[in-house]
């Protein structure tokens, strides 16, 4: 699986979400994302609008 970037975790342990992802999963400002373990691993996606 490919790397698409790295971030550093800031205060209160936040982090930006780089631009490639942003293009990849098409991210605008106030858009949900969900943070999924799945096999041991951490799966960010988009939040459909009908999840909200």
């Amino acid at each position: 699986m490919p790397v698409l970037a790295v971030t550093r975790l800031g205060r209160y342990y936040r982090t930006t979400v780089p631009r490639e992802v942003r293009k990849i999963l098409e991210l605008k400002e106030d858009d949900v994302i969900e943070w999924v373990l799945e096999n041991n691993k951490i799966v960010i996606r988009k939040r459909g609008k009908e999840n909200d």
